[in-house]
């Protein structure tokens, strides 16, 4: 067996160049988003960092591709009634969730090992009790 091959593989259409561009991609959304959090005086400015992460990650995965966007359209409408529940810390690490499985199930796992550790400390701090 190839292990080099194998490798390749799990890249999916990435090269291991994207992996920076979407890390920066998910951070500057998080950033942005608790800024404009901030300025518009919400009182969850860290939800919607979270929110905005999440979507940056799932959405780099699937950039290139309309079956994988297919894919994530079906995974948010999975999730659509359980938005109108309380606990929206368990609605966002279920999103996570269904997105490492996108990513994952598309062949490219080695980019998404490489963004879950930054992606879940993000999640870590802003699903956190404190301020």
């Amino acid at each position: 067996m190839d292990l080099k091959a194998l490798l390749a593989d799990q890249l999916g259409h990435f090269t291991p160049y994207d992996i920076g561009t979407a890390l920066i991609s998910m951070f500057a959304a998080a950033l942005l988003a608790y800024v404009v959090g901030l300025l518009a005086r919400s009182h969850s400015p860290k939800e919607l960092s979270i929110s905005a992460a999440v979507m940056a990650f799932a959405v780099s995965l699937v950039r290139a591709s309309v079956p994988l966007s297919i894919a994530l359209v079906a995974a948010v409408l999975l999730l659509r009634g359980e938005v109108r529940e309380a606990d929206k810390k368990a609605l966002a690490l279920r999103f996570t969730a269904l997105a490492i499985g996108l990513g994952c199930g598309s062949s490219a796992s080695l980019i998404v090992a490489a963004l879950a550790v930054p992606l879940g400390l993000l999640l870590r701090w802003g699903t956190s009790e404190r301020s």
